[in-house]
């Protein structure tokens, strides 16, 4: 054996066994967002490299990423088993896990529609979704959604959109994976009492919400205490986390309209980091920490300072091994 030649793949495979030892009693898998280093280059005008994110992603000890459909040339068809099984060996050659994908309703589908044949077509669309992240090796699937709304009292609205997801929910955990939804200023769930009614109409403890502090903190009335919306929902509730820092505000789209929350680097908004952590930990959350750099300008230092953060306080919480 000690003639035999270390190629990259083994070399990779041994140093991601070394890197796994490091936090394995953590009660939380870290991973990177695609999603950040796509819109840091729609909004600062900057290129990132794939393999450099993996690498990065891999040297800074986390576990795996997100994947994001509006990555270069998007998701592969769910039949499509080379483009899947190229896409999940690019990630997995850096001992890195596909954790979840994005995934929303196709464009021009409208899962408020009063006609049943519209709705099917966005619970089909997110049924392939769920297929593509279990081919892909995922633990999960995010949700994010969209829906013309005009015209429709909220109670209708929500039980209208219940109705169009909860069959692909159920289907993500007969398959042996789980949905969890984001709510957003710009997007359906964009209040506490919408998250709430949802949760109630879809009627299934296995769907989840996920924990985006700038999110919470401003669909809860940008007090800057997200910890305040996190407590409300309840941690069994959250299905796995994107941790950011944040200031209460939104940040402007490159064309200048309205866009969603703000997220910064930990350290650099004015969130109490400690008090979210100690929550979810103490609320028993454990699962996938993704670092959600959204529109930053630095995606890698926003991941790697959200990252110590955490790690930081899993070490004096005596969780991390």
């Amino acid at each position: 054996m000690g003639n035999a030649r270390l190629t990259r793949r083994l070399f990779l495979a041994q140093i991601a066994a070394f890197t796994a030892a490091r936090g394995a009693s953590a009660p939380w898998k870290l991973a990177t967002g695609l999603n950040g280093f796509g819109s840091s280059e729609q909004y600062h005008d900057k290129t990132y490299d794939y393999d450099e994110i993996l690498k990065f992603t891999h040297d800074e000890g986390f576990q795996g990423i997100e994947a994001w459909r509006s990555w270069r040339s998007g998701y592969p068809e769910p039949g499509d088993e080379a483009g899947i099984q190229a896409m999940r060996k690019k990630v997995e050659d850096y001992g890195l896990q596909i954790f979840s994908i994005q995934a929303g309703g196709p464009r021009g589908v409208n899962p408020l529609s009063a006609d049943s044949a519209e709705q099917k077509k966005y619970t089909d669309a997110l049924t392939s979704y769920v297929d593509l992240a279990v081919k892909l090796g995922c633990d999960a699937m995010g949700l994010w959604q969209g829906g013309r709304s005009e015209g429709l009292e909220e109670d209708e609205l929500i039980e209208r959109f219940a109705t169009a997801i909860k069959p692909a929910a159920q289907y993500a955990v007969d398959e042996g994976i789980f949905m969890a939804i984001e709510g957003e200023p710009p997007l359906l769930v964009n209040s506490l009492a919408r998250y709430h009614k949802l949760f109630a109409a879809v009627g299934m403890k296995e769907f989840k919400a996920i924990f985006d502090p700038s999110h919470f903190d401003v669909l809860g009335g940008a007090q800057g205490k997200p910890e305040d919306m996190l407590r409300d929902i309840g941690v069994d509730r959250i299905g796995y986390i994107q941790f950011c820092d944040g200031d209460s505000t939104l940040r402007p789209t490159p064309n200048g309209r309205p866009g969603t929350s703000k997220h910064l680097p930990c350290g650099v908004g004015k969130y109490d980091i400690e008090l979210q952590l100690k929550i979810l930990h103490e609320g028993g959350f454990k699962g996938w920490f993704q670092i959600d750099s959204w529109a930053t300008e630095d995606p890698y230092e926003t991941s790697r300072t959200c990252k110590n953060a955490t790690v930081s306080y899993l070490k004096k919480a005596g969780a991390w091994g």
